[in-house]
Parts: structure tokens; sequence; C-alpha cells
């Protein structure tokens, strides 16, 4: 039998009313639902953390190969391209903020220094029910960041960057990975996510494909199915979709000539 394809959401083609920047995206949990439905499938986001947070109503939740029945408040961590569905009633609502994922693999590294822990990050849902103060500061974190997606404020794409990682760190310093064994996530997927990564370390390096692949430790044709399956796109797309994100950031904010940033 023919196993049906995990969708990727891409929250910024897709929907139309996502606010924020390239990088951030911010919406309402009910309006989201209002867009995609209450009954979600499963799906992923190629590319993106997404962090659904809840402060009313209930979540049911399949992430990756794991199932919850949480109660809000409540937070849901979806590393990219990492397979998630859920259902909710008409009483949820909270915020859903999903990040371009070089903005969130430095503070993995921040959080858990000389570990290989982040590569491997499974998915994670924790109730934030005992942790008033961390309520406290999330809800002053909000209004931030609705106010920074709406109104077209000097700096507000860089102190949305700034806002979102700020939010990110607050809820990862409650999901100690050691508790969260990775068992759920599939070898190829971690393989993936580091793959990711050493892209955004090395592509002014202009690695090559085979350079990746060495420091994987895998061959290039495994490279590539991995990619194809979690991406659907080969590796050495994957490389210049991340040089032409950087060439655009510097034609928009730099005084570099054209010919110096080809």
């Amino acid at each position: 039998m023919c196993q049906r394809a995990i969708a990727n959401i891409d929250i910024s083609k897709e929907y139309d009313e996502s606010m924020g920047s390239n990088d951030v995206h911010y919406q309402s949990f009910a309006r989201m639902a209002d867009f995609f439905g209450r009954d979600m499938q499963a799906h992923r986001h190629d590319q993106f953390f997404q962090m659904h947070f809840l402060d009313t109503g209930q979540i049911e939740l399949q992430l990756d190969d794991h199932r919850y029945s949480v109660q809000a408040p409540l937070f849901v961590l979806t590393p990219p391209s990492v397979p998630h569905a859920f259902i909710t009633e008409s009483d949820s609502d909270g915020h859903v903020l999903t990040v371009r994922e070089e903005l969130v693999w430095p503070l993995l590294e921040v959080l858990y220094p000389g570990t290989r822990e982040a590569f491997g990050l499974p998915g994670i849902c924790l109730s934030l029910a005992d942790k008033p103060n961390e309520l406290a500061a999330l809800k002053h974190y909000w209004q931030l960041i609705e106010r920074e997606s709406t109104e077209q404020l000097a700096g507000c794409e860089h102190t949305l960057v700034l806002l979102a990682q700020a939010v990110f760190t607050l809820l990862l310093r409650n999901a100690k990975l050691d508790d969260h064994a990775a068992t759920g996530m599939r070898g190829e997927l971690k393989l993936f996510q580091r793959f990711t990564l050493l892209i955004d370390n090395h592509f002014h390096q202009h690695w090559t494909v085979p350079d990746y692949a060495c420091e994987l430790h895998i061959t290039e044709s495994r490279l590539t199915d991995i990619c194809r399956r979690f991406a659907n796109r080969p590796p050495k797309r994957l490389i210049f979709d991340r040089q032409l994100r950087e060439a655009k950031r510097l034609l928009l904010f730099s005084d570099n000539a054209v010919n110096e940033i080809a």
C-alpha cells in the first residue's frame, strides 16, 4: 500500500494572514485554527522551528511517534521537519511562533554547550501550569511580539528576531533534553538536522555536497536520499537556498557592491 506523504506547510506561502517577517512569523492560535482547522492532519515545517503556546483549552497531539493530551497552559516545540498532528476545541487559544531554524540552533548551542543533544532535539510538549513566573513573562513577550508584527516600527524585523529568541530560550530552559529522550527522532532526521546546521555554519566557505557528506560520515547518495525525504529537495538546492537568502540580506542591509556579494 502506498503511504501518504507528510505535507510540508510553508507558513509564509500558504497562510496569507501571517504577521511578522520572512524569518519570524506570528499569529494567534485561534486565527490559525480558523484558516487551517481544529483537526490538523500530520504535517511538518521544513527549515523552521514552530512554537505553539496555549493559554486556554486542551490539545490532543501526535508529535512524531508520541501522543499527548495536555491542558493549557502549555507549549509545543516542533523542530524542523518533525511530523505532528493535533486536535483542539474552540476554547483553545494562544499563540503560534514560526522561526527560521538558523535563528534557533545557536540558542541550543548556548543552552547545551559541549553536547550533541541539540542535533537530536525531539519534539516537546510541556505543561506550564506550575510556572507562574514564566507565564507572566510570556504574557508580556506575546504583547510585544504582536505589536512588532503588526505595526511598521523602525527596526521591527530585528526586534522580532530578538523577541522570538527570548521566547524560545525561556521555554527551552524548562525542557531538559535528558528528560526528553530522542527515541522518537529517527536517525535520518537527526542527520538532516545536523546537515542544515552545517550549511548555516559553512555556506560562506562554499562547501560542496561531498564536503558535507564527509563531515556527516555518510555517502553522497544517502545524504541526497535524506534531503529528498525531509525537504523534497536535493542537498545542493538546500545549500543554494541558504546562500540566496544571505545574498538577499546583504543586498538589503549592506553597502557591498553586487559583484562583491556574488
